[in-house]
Formats: C-alpha cells, structure tokens, sequence
C-alpha cells in the first residue's frame, strides 16, 4: 500500500494536558503542510484545566474534541479502553494514528516518512518515531535498554501508525490495549498501554520498528511522578515551543 493511496484515522486523549495537547495539534499541523489524508479526533476525560486556546486552535482546524466518558478520576488508566473503543469505531482507514497529548513534532513530514518506512517494510504491524527528551538529542540506547518499554519492547502509542487489517482488529477486539498485570508464579509483571497488543503481534511474526524521523515527547505529564523541579523544566521546553508555534501561526 502506498503512502498516496493512505486515509489515517487518528486520536488523542486529553487529561488535564490541554496546553500540551494544543502544542501536539499545532506542531503537528505545523510540519505537515500538504500530503497527508488524516482525520484526528481528541477524547476529553473531563478536563478542569484552562482549555481555551486549546478549543478555539482545535475548533479552526476542524478537529472534534469529545468527552471520553471517563473521568480525570477514573480507577484504572482509561487510555487503552478509549483507544480500543476508537478502532473498533472507524473500521474504514487505511492506517491508525495513536498520538499522546506530550508529544511534539520538530520535524517535516514525519507521518509521510513513516508511511513511507512501514509500506517498504516487510513484517511490520506498525511503526513509532525514534524519542527525544529535550527535541534535540535521541534517547540515549543505555536509557532505552534500562527501560525498553519505552519503544523497544512495546510500540509506544505515543505516536503509532499500525496499518488496519483484519488480524490487528480482531487483536484490538479480543485483547484491546490496556495495562495488565500479569501474575506468574513467583513473580508479577506489569504490561504497559499497547505492550500486550505488540506481544500478541509478535506471536504472528509481526513487528514494530523505529523511523529515521524523531519526535520530542515529554513523558508522563498526566501522571503526578514528576519533582516539581522536573516538572517545571517540561512546562518550560512546553512553553517555549507552544509560542514558537503561535508566532508561526500569525498570533
């Protein structure tokens, strides 16, 4: 399948990350000026932040924003359940696009370069950007192999691009997205959102690879694990490349 011949179903979820998810948005729009056949909804678990520039960037770009009908006090992480739900809603696309709200695109054309990457692929079931902490330097290959749920032992679905066949929804259907805990005999281990997905895909031969294209992704915004230290030095990269952006845009 080539990249012309592409129709990209895409969401994000937003949860109390309304001003990084209007960075996602804009720089996304930013970087893709022509090309690209894509149509992107955003779920909202009942956001309580300031969300107005959010709507109105969202509103002029045609993009939906929708309750999730989940709560930012849900009991368990709703981020794959919502997912899950959006695949089995939209079984018309050609590809899926899943992007977190902390993700920032620094690049030109990186979807085009990944469609391009997985179509020459052979044994793909989708394909993730390489990961930068600051949108200059890579993640370190020691970081990744201390951590390899970051996007070697799992595709992250902070920017995924899996191609819609009929193996990969009936995985959706049957097995979602989820977190799992999966208790061994001696011993728990905790699955991440989409590392069960890519465990299954592995057991049909299919895997997951890494892009030439990069993007900055922030981590973890939603959850309260940052020092306030760390927390402050995100809001401040954000920050920087949310005006960056709206100075692009003529504001």
């Amino acid at each position: 399948m080539g990249i012309r011949r592409h129709h990209i179903a895409a969401a994000s979820v937003n949860h109390n990350t309304s001003a990084y998810m209007e960075l996602m948005l804009r720089s996304l729009f930013a970087r893709h000026a022509a090309g690209l056949s894509l149509e992107l909804t955003v779920f909202d678990n009942a956001s309580t932040d300031d969300r107005g520039e959010l709507h109105t960037y969202a509103a002029k770009m045609n993009v939906p924003i929708i309750p999730s009908g989940f709560s930012l006090t849900t009991e368990h992480n709703s981020h794959g359940d919502i997912l899950r739900r959006f695949v089995l809603d939209h079984p018309d696309c050609t590809h899926y696009l899943f992007l977190d709200a902390d993700i920032c695109f620094i690049e030109t054309d990186t979807l085009l370069t990944m469609l391009a990457e997985l179509a020459r692929t052979p044994r793909l079931f989708g394909i993730g950007p390489r990961l930068s902490w600051d949108g200059i330097n890579e993640i370190p290959s020691e970081v990744r192999q201390a951590n390899p749920d970051i996007c070697d032992a799992r595709l992250h679905p902070c920017c995924a691009l899996i191609p819609n066949t009929p193996l990969f929804r009936q995985v959706v259907e049957v097995i979602g997205f989820a977190c799992v805990r999966y208790l061994w005999a001696e011993r728990e281990e905790y699955l991440d959102t989409f590392k069960l997905m890519t465990r299954v895909m592995g057991t049909h031969g299919l895997h997951h690879i890494l892009s030439s294209a990069m993007i900055q992704h922030f981590f973890s915004v939603s959850y309260e694990w940052d020092s306030p230290e760390t927390q402050r030095v995100k809001m401040g990269m954000r920050d920087q490349r949310l005006a960056e952006m709206r100075s692009l845009a003529g504001q």
